[in-house]
């Protein structure tokens, strides 16, 4: 949970608290048809976190007590609203005793709790209101800070439980199993099955909640990123060992605003760098799945800001296959409370339809690890923990009907509930059938499935047809015909690995809906069908500029790559003259499939498309394809330019002519930045000599930035001393943007690092220009002599002790500091990883809302970058089995693949099988020793800057 509190909260000191009724009336809602009412308060709950309801209408409470630091005292609340009013008369402590309980959800006549390291299933089987029924059902979750624990349990469409990670990672077990049936969960969330122990790892890695809409679709949360959509499962894109990429989790919040938020209370003092202006404390997410609030409600996302006492709602709008997150409201939120104890942690929607506020009630949420040591003793971190209230949101036109206790429900009356308009509802009436193993329900969901009054009620019948075992191809088929997009785009999920629907999926790749499209092409890609290379080639050419269609179909190709190709090329032979940037990403990593996988036959049968005709124009498509294939064939350990020397009689005869034309192509005014910076690459790998000679040129400013990055990146491809020397004699002449790009290069190999130590033992190149991540790189090269020149000047440059460097400059504190220079040093030496109000780049964390901290601790933050290090701002050094040194953050990891993060936000994907080393540096991308670049006046100009508002 920064869950709790983002990492950095508190509310100046308040003289009391105030009561429900008074904390009420400092709420304002948006939509004045709406109303927000109690529905329990102190004493009857206390620190509550989260909240479920069970199929008789009794509801779990979740209460923290013990947050954030023990002793451990955490309960389980059931309360129960016996004359059915909509306030909850009666409170049991149905379990205490627990460790830090985050999460619950009803399961067995029971409930599952997280509680790390555990997570528990507590029952009460003697009917006394209380459980006397506990076990472990999955243990071994990293106990960790008491915000980032495993929590947000839910009920998921496929009848599986889903969790997320919480931040503190850890592995799941089954008690009892043996140690080789763990399951890592390292940055990501998880799905379980309560009776079997069996865990499998998914998509996404939230903080603090893991909510779903009507759809099945999974929609993490970070404490400053309030929502994002897992659009596809890692295990999918694991299923190609030959696609170095590994994105899997859309970010999609509305870039207009970047996470505004306004809120009506006083502003709080904060700890950390995030911003208080911006999202800092986001927690427990929901779609809101009901049906009392209003149409124009259903399917909106809704976010709690602990940190700044608000809700806030997001309108989740179509994009291809993923969404676009953007605000309701542009200026206000959907509920704000001038209260600063108001603590919102986490929403639900009810068994009536309404939605659901859990109010944490704290004056500190703060987490003592975020509070300066110093102050710690003097803060009553557990203060007010005795109190917390839940709230309802509901219309005032609409009377509330709670759901029918579904607990004695009929085999029937389960059924027909599942085409009741509210989710929750529909989910219980699922989880019941389905936990129940009623085999009875089978002929009746055969029946809602295929002719169902509602979308919703025919997709849940599927659902639980599967979770019984009971869904037959047959009646898949005639869903993945059904009139409803969204119907359709859950059948074709649910029909990968079933061989006979080959010819409804084959029918499905021609849907009219692009989330139907993006199913059909995961399922293709399972299936062993001649067919199924033409079909994922009609997806391919309508949805190639779609990234995550796109992504979908590459990931199916591990077998099929040559016959889709072929497909497409027949198809679309335009393609190899010009492309979208889309088509160029499809050609390349087909080819990149094809290289790596390095077959004779399939070699020689992509060769002859690459020879270009006399009258073709434009040869961009044809260039992106040898791009792919030299990718390709590096990583299998056959650079390319040794295929060419195999001479005329290998068949390859016709690159020499793309070459050719790739080569004019550079040099060319009328060639696109896009198709000159494609060829420069390829003549860096094919002729290094022809690529050196124009390198020098094209990193000169006027050129498109596109190409001065490619040439950069091709001075690590030609890896050669005399171009790096070339380089470095014009130093003072290359832009800034040019330099940072080439420095990385320069720490490629052994060759180019000594010329580069060379130029900065010569002061031609300024140490201060090097990137954390290069001087780590550095750090590591496997020449000891150059090894020892890189410690010994980095020894000079920045002191080892960084404490005694902080004391040397406190004068900076008692300078007059110039915003506007600041400005300036800001853009040049942070904008590269760090955004501030808008502008810059998202890497390391969003400096917007630094201004409330004092000088003194931006004055450290600046000097020592290090000394505090978060987990999910360190930096990773990759070896790769060809040489290359390449660091970053860790963005993204599969099975098969990862993704580092660098300066400006530039992504290198790497192929596990590429992998030499995986090393953490400990450190962050932020450099240390910038004081000899910035000197006192430079730091206190760059501190004024900061602290503008």
């Amino acid at each position: 949970m920064v869950a709790l509190s983002g990492g950095a909260s508190a509310a100046p000191p308040a003289t009391k608290p105030l009561s429900p009724a008074e904390e009420r009336a400092t709420f304002r809602l948006i939509d004045p048809k709406l109303r927000i009412e109690l529905i329990a308060s102190e004493p009857d709950v206390a620190s509550p976190v989260a909240i479920a309801w069970d199929e008789n209408g009794r509801l779990f409470v979740a209460e923290m007590t013990d947050y954030p630091a023990g002793p451990r005292s955490g309960k389980l609340r059931m309360l129960e609203d016996l004359d059915r009013d909509g306030r909850y008369e009666v409170s049991r402590t149905f379990a205490e005793g627990l460790n830090f309980p985050n999460g619950v959800l009803p399961w067995a006549g029971g409930v599952l709790v997280t509680a790390a390291p555990d997570i528990l299933f507590l029952k009460d089987n003697d009917g006394d209101g209380v459980a006397d029924e506990r076990r472990v059902v999955l243990t071994g979750f990293v106990e960790g800070n008491q915000q980032l624990r495993v929590n947000g349990l839910t009920w998921g469409a496929d009848n599986w439980v889903y969790a997320a990670n919480g931040r503190s990672d850890g592995s799941a077990l089954r008690p009892g199993d043996p140690a080789e049936k763990e399951v890592p969960l390292r940055r990501h969330d998880f799905r379980f099955r309560p009776d079997t122990g069996e865990v499998e790892v998914v998509s996404g890695f939230s903080q603090f909640g893991l909510p779903r809409d009507d759809w099945g679709r999974r929609f993490p949360s970070w404490n400053t990123i309030p929502i994002r959509h897992a659009v596809i499962e890692e295990r999918v894109l694991s299923r190609n060992p030959y696609l170095a990429e590994s994105s899997s989790v859309a970010t999609i919040l509305d870039p207009a605003d970047g996470g505004r938020v306004f809120p009506i209370s006083p502003a709080p003092t904060t700890y950390n760098r995030e911003s208080t202006a911006y999202f800092n404390a986001t927690c427990g997410p929901t779609i809101y799945r009901g049906n009392v609030l209003g149409d124009a409600y259903r399917g909106n996302a809704f976010v709690c800001e602990s940190l700044t006492n608000l809700v806030q709602r997001r309108v989740l709008d179509d994009r291809g296959a993923t969404f676009l997150a953007r605000r309701a409201e542009p200026d206000r939120e959907f509920l704000a409370s001038t209260d600063p104890s108001f603590r919102p942690v986490n929403l639900t929607t009810g068994p009536d339809g309404a939605l659901y506020v859990v109010d944490f009630y704290r004056e500190m949420v703060e987490h003592p690890q975020f509070v300066p040591e110093e102050l710690r003793k003097s803060i009553e971190f557990r203060r007010w923990n005795n109190r917390g209230r839940l709230w309802r949101i509901g219309n005032q036109d609409v009377k509330l009907a709670p759901c029918p206790p579904l607990g004695k429900a009929s085999t029937a009356e389960l059924v027909a509930a599942l085409e009741e308009p509210n989710g929750w509802c529909r989910d219980t009436a699922q989880r019941l059938i389905v936990e129940r193993h009623d085999k009875e329900a089978i002929p009746a969901l055969r029946k809602l499935a295929e002719a169902g009054s509602t979308p919703l009620g025919r997709i849940h019948a599927v659902w639980t047809l599967d979770g019984l075992g009971g869904l037959e191809d047959a009646t898949l088929a005639k869903v993945l015909g059904d009139t409803s997009p969204g119907v359709r785009e859950c059948a074709a999920r649910l029909a990968a690995h079933r061989p006979g629907l080959a010819a409804a999926l084959v029918k499905a790749a021609d849907d009219p809906e692009v989330r139907v499209r993006f199913q059909a092409a995961i399922a293709l890609g399972d299936l062993d069908d001649g067919r199924a290379p033409s079909a994922l080639a009609r997806i391919a050419a309508r949805d190639a500029d779609d990234d995550w269609v796109r992504l979908a179909v590459l990931s199916g190709l591990g077998e099929k790559a040559w016959p889709f190709l072929h497909a497409l090329l027949v198809a679309q032979p335009g393609w190899l003259a010009a492309t979208t940037p889309g088509q160029g990403q499809v050609l390349s990593s087909t080819a990149a499939i094809l290289g790596a996988r390095n077959r004779t036959e399939e070699l020689h049968a992509l060769a002859a498309q690459l020879t270009p005709t006399p009258d073709e124009t434009t040869v961009a498509g044809r260039i992106a394809l040898l791009v792919g294939l030299s990718d390709g064939l590096a990583r299998a350990g056959r650079p390319l330019h040794e295929l060419l020397k195999a001479g005329p009689a290998a068949g390859f005869e016709g690159i020499a002519a793309l070459l050719d034309r790739a080569a004019r192509s550079i040099a060319s005014a009328e060639a696109s930045p896009n198709d000159r910076a494609q060829s420069l690459t390829l003549l860096a790998r094919c002729r290094p000599e022809s690529a050196a000679a124009a390198i020098p040129a094209l990193l000169l400013p006027g050129q498109a930035e596109v190409v001065q990055s490619a040439s950069a990146r091709a001075v690590a491809e030609v890896d050669s001393a005399e171009l790096a020397g070339q380089i470095l004699d014009e130093w003072a002449s290359l832009p800034t943007r040019s330099r940072r790009e080439v420095l990385t290069a320069l720490t490629s190999s052994v060759r180019l690092a000594d010329r580069l130590v060379g130029a900065i033992e010569d002061d031609v190149v300024s140490l201060t220009e090097l990137a954390p991540a290069d001087r780590d790189a550095l750090r590591l090269t496997p020449d000891a002599a150059l090894r020892s020149r890189v410690e010994k000047l980095l020894a000079a440059s920045a002191p080892q002790d960084r404490t005694a460097v902080v004391k040397k400059f406190q004068p900076v504190l008692e300078l007059t500091g110039d915003a506007g220079r600041g400005g300036e040093l800001f853009a040049k030496n942070c904008q590269t990883c760090h955004q501030r109000q808008g502008r810059g780049f998202r890497v390391g964390p969003d400096l917007s809302g630094v201004a409330g901290r004092p000088p003194s601790a931006l004055l450290k933050d600046i000097l020592d970058p290090n000394a505090d290090v978060s987990p999910d701002f360190a930096t990773y050094l990759v070896i790769t089995k060809r040489g290359q040194t390449l660091s970053g953050l860790l963005a993204e990891e599969t099975a098969s693949s990862l993704k580092l993060r660098g300066a400006e936000g530039i992504e290198q994907s790497v192929l596990r099988s590429e992998i030499e080393a995986l090393r953490p540096s400990g450190r962050t991308l932020m450099p240390e020793g910038l004081e000899e670049a910035l000197g006192m006046q430079g730091l206190a100009d760059l501190i004024a800057f900061l602290k503008q508002s």
